[in-house]
């Protein structure tokens, strides 16, 4: 059996087929597995976010100024043109601190896949420094590029296209994170990786992750909390593209051998 290392160069070399419906079956069909669990998760990580944010809040603007007009005063100010670089800063803190939890809802979706146990102290298994610092370093180079070019269009009052062009990053960089966790990939080729790959099948991936997209906001009709249900679709989907496209049998046998 052939070694993540060369897959991706077969890969890279000689392309793959992709079809929609077999990567969307799957996405589906694990989904309707890992749905109910990923949805109590994003709502416990959701209110220790809002939390930190909140304390943030204080810290920033004193517990004395806490009233609503102080509140809009902040959010007019947040949006303004200048402050758009601690915009940058704060959504490359979160993503790059946050990522192996992220990281964790991918492995969530193998074990639905393989039908084995996930439990919660699971999301936090890629805090373990050899994954961490690959992480951490691929979130913040991904971040900064998307982030920054959103925040450049949206600086200029064109957001639109620097929302369309964080999609098509975020499509090219797909695999990067579970090439890192799943094959073992450093941060810096997992990118590489990513997007030498993605660019192989760049229509069927665009239209898949575009399907998700729009099926994660499925949740916002009638009551909003159905979002936390429907946005692990888009996790879902990531990882079906990625085990379709490569699977997880190269690092399995890595494993084997290392035990």
């Amino acid at each position: 059996m052939k070694t993540i290392s060369e897959k991706i160069t077969d890969l890279k070399k000689n392309g793959y087929e992709l079809q929609f419906e077999t990567v969307f079956n799957k996405a589906f069909e694990n989904y309707k597995k890992i749905a109910i669990y990923a949805g109590l998760a994003i709502l416990v990580f959701g209110f220790l976010i809002i939390l930190i944010a909140g304390v943030g809040i204080v810290g920033f603007i004193g517990a004395e100024n806490i009233n609503p007009n102080a509140m809009k005063q902040l959010e007019a100010k947040i949006l303004q043109p200048e402050y758009i670089g601690y915009q940058l800063i704060g959504a490359l803190l979160f993503s790059t601190l946050f990522s192996p939890i992220s990281a964790g809802f991918l492995k969530m979706c193998q074990a639905g896949d393989n039908d084995t146990e996930f439990k919660m102290r699971h999301f936090f298994s890629f805090y373990n420094w050899s994954f961490f610092k690959e992480l951490i370093i691929a979130t913040f180079i991904i971040t900064l590029v998307s982030t920054g070019i959103n925040s450049l269009f949206t600086y200029y009052k064109i957001p639109f296209i620097g929302n369309l062009l964080s999609f098509v990053i975020g499509l090219y960089t797909t695999l990067a994170i579970p090439l890192i966790i799943f094959g073992k990939q450093k941060a810096i080729e997992a990118i590489q990786a990513s997007i030498s790959i993605s660019s192989k099948q760049f229509f069927t991936i665009f239209l898949l992750l575009l399907v998700a997209f729009f099926g994660s906001l499925v949740g916002l009709i009638g009551f909003c909390i159905g979002v936390l249900f429907t946005v692990p679709f888009n996790i879902s989907m990531q990882y079906a593209i990625y085990d379709v496209i490569i699977g997880t049998e190269a690092i399995d046998v890595i494993e084997s051998k290392e035990n």
